[in-house]
C-alpha cells in the first residue's frame, strides 16, 4: 500500500481574517440594545399580568401572626384563634362564641393586626364580612366551601368545632381560596341572580295556570297566556263558578306580576349593557345575546385572573371529567356538577342556538361534524360551548376573536337591546329617541372598546 499523506484543503486555502466595519458594529450594538429594551419591557408586562392572575391557593400561614377561623351565620359568628404553621404545632389560644357582627368587628379591631389572617368558609354573607374586615386594615381569605365541607363528616359538630376546623384545614395546606369580587361585580351578580329567580317564578306561574286549566280539560295549544284574547277565550270555555273565577283571577294575577318583575329586571340588565362597552363587544360573538353578555362579565369579573383559556373553561365546569384506576378502568364523567352552573346553563343555550343555525357559520359546521362523528348531540353542544368560552377569553384579553356574528345579525341584537330598554330610558341614557340612532350610538361604543382593550395588561 503506498504511503499517502492526506491534508485538508483549508490548510492550503486559508480564509481571510474578518474585517471590522465601524458602522456595522454601531448598528449591531444599537439593535442589541433595542432588543434588550424590548425584552425587559415584555418581561415587565408579563410580570404585571401575572400579578393580576388569580391565585387559587390561600396564602401561606403568617410567621408572626395568628390564624382566626370564622364560622359565619346570618346573625351569629364564632371565632377560633390559633398560632402555628401546621396542624401539628398549632396551638389554640381562645374561642369566641355568639358574636354579632358589630361585636365581631370591634373585637377584631382591638385585638388583631395586619399580620393576622382571618379565614372564612364561602357562604351567603362571607364576601360582606371579608369586605368589612378589610376596611379595618385586616387580612381575610374566603376558602372554598366544598374543600372545607369534606372534613366535616364527624360524629359531633357545632360552631366551635366548625370554626376550629376552618383554621386547621387551612393549616393543612392546599386549601383552595375563592376570589372575592369587587363591588361592581357583586352588584352585577346580584342582578343576575334576581333575574334568574324572576324567570323561574314566571315559569312556575305559567305552569300553575296551565295545570289548573288542564284539570278542567282546557288545552291552550299555541295560544299565548300573555295575550288578552286568550283570557277572553278561557272565560268562554265553560261556565265558571264564582269560586272558580276567583281562583282563576289569582292564577292570572300571579302570572302578570311575575311577568312584570321579569321585564323590570331585564330592563335593568339592558341598561347596564348599554353603559358597558365590553358587554356590547361580547354580543358580537356567536351565541351571545344580551343575557349571556351580561352574565359573562358579571360572573367572570376581572378576566386577568385566568392565565389561560383552559382555566376559564374549568372555572365554568365545561371541561369533561375523567376517572382512572389501574390500566383497565377509565370512566368519562362528562360536564356538570362542577363550576358555575348559572353561567354554564346560559352558554349551553348559546351553543344550542349556534347548532340551530346549521352550517351558516364555521363553528356550527364544526359542531355538526362532531355530532356526526360522536353520535351524541349533547357532546357536540358541550364542545361548542367550550369553544365559545375560549373566544370569550381571547376577546376579554384584547385578542381578536374569530367566531363573530355577521353585521346583520349583530344589528338585530342591538335592535332587541334598544327595544328592551324603552324609548324613555334610551333618551335618559343618551342613546337617542329612535331605534336607528340608538343602534348607531351603541355601535360607536363597541368601536371605542377596541382602543380600551389595546393594552393587554390594562386591568378590565
Amino acid at each position: 500500500m503506498p504511503d499517502c499523506t492526506f491534508r485538508s484543503w483549508l490548510i492550503s486555502k486559508r480564509l481571510p481574517a474578518p474585517v471590522a466595519f465601524p458602522a456595522l458594529k454601531r448598528e449591531f450594538d444599537q439593535n442589541t440594545t433595542a432588543m434588550k429594551t424590548w425584552t425587559d419591557e415584555a418581561e415587565r408586562k408579563k410580570a404585571a399580568a401575572d400579578e393580576a392572575i388569580e391565585t387559587y391557593l390561600a396564602p401561606p400561614p403568617p410567621k408572626h401572626g395568628r390564624v382566626v377561623g370564622l364560622d359565619c351565620h346570618p346573625d351569629t359568628f364564632t371565632a377560633a384563634v390559633f398560632r402555628g404553621q401546621t396542624p401539628h404545632d398549632a396551638r389554640k389560644l381562645e374561642c369566641r362564641e355568639n358574636l354579632c357582627l358589630p361585636r365581631l368587628l370591634a373585637w377584631a379591631k382591638a385585638e388583631f393586626t395586619a399580620e393576622d389572617l382571618f379565614l372564612l368558609e364561602a357562604g351567603s354573607n362571607s364576601f360582606a364580612v371579608c369586605e368589612a374586615l378589610e376596611k379595618l386594615g385586616l387580612r381575610a381569605v374566603v376558602l372554598e366551601s366544598a374543600h372545607v365541607g369534606r372534613h366535616a363528616k364527624t360524629y359531633a359538630d357545632n360552631d366551635r368545632l366548625a370554626a376550629a376546623r376552618i383554621a386547621l384545614v387551612y393549616l393543612a395546606g392546599n386549601a383552595p381560596a375563592v376570589w372575592v369580587p369587587d363591588a361592581q361585580t357583586r352588584e352585577r351578580r346580584e342582578l343576575l341572580h334576581v333575574y334568574a329567580k324572576a324567570v323561574r317564578d314566571h315559569t312556575a306561574a305559567s305552569n300553575a295556570l296551565r295545570a289548573y286549566l288542564n284539570g278542567h280539560a282546557i288545552r291552550l295549544g299555541s295560544r299565548s297566556l300573555s295575550a288578552k284574547p286568550t283570557r277572553v277565550w278561557i272565560d268562554a270555555q265553560r261556565a265558571w263558578s264564582p269560586l272558580q273565577k276567583k281562583m282563576l283571577e289569582g292564577y292570572v294575577s300571579a302570572l302578570e306580576q311575575s311577568a312584570e318583575q321579569r321585564r323590570r329586571y331585564l330592563r335593568m340588565i339592558c341598561e347596564e349593557i348599554s353603559k358597558e362597552p365590553l358587554m356590547l363587544r361580547l354580543m358580537k360573538l356567536l351565541g351571545v345575546g344580551k343575557i349571556n353578555a351580561f352574565g359573562l362579565l358579571a360572573v367572570i369579573g376581572n378576566a386577568r385572573r385566568f392565565a389561560r383559556p383552559e382555566k376559564l373553561v374549568a372555572y365554568l365546569g365545561l371541561n369533561p371529567g375523567q376517572r382512572e384506576s389501574g390500566t383497565g378502568k377509565r370512566i368519562s364523567v362528562g360536564i356538570g356538577r362542577r363550576g358555575r352552573g348559572d353561567l354554564r346553563h346560559l352558554l349551553i343555550q348559546g351553543a344550542q342556538a349556534i347548532l340551530r343555525m346549521g352550517k351558516a357559520t364555521a363553528l356550527g359546521q364544526w359542531g355538526w361534524k362532531l355530532f356526526a362523528r360522536k353520535g351524541s348531540r349533547n357532546v357536540a353542544v358541550a364542545a361548542v360551548a367550550r369553544k365559545l368560552v375560549v373566544q370569550v377569553w381571547h376577546l376579554l384579553h384584547g385578542n381578536p376573536p374569530t367566531a363573530l356574528e355577521k353585521d346583520q345579525s349583530f344589528t338585530v341584537k342591538l335592535k332587541k337591546l334598544a327595544v328592551s330598554i324603552g324609548k324613555a330610558l334610551r333618551i335618559e341614557l343618551g342613546l337617542g329617541a329612535t331605534l336607528h340612532t340608538s343602534i348607531e350610538t351603541l355601535r360607536n361604543r363597541v368601536r371605542d372598546s377596541s382602543a380600551y382593550l389595546a393594552d393587554p395588561i390594562q386591568p378590565i
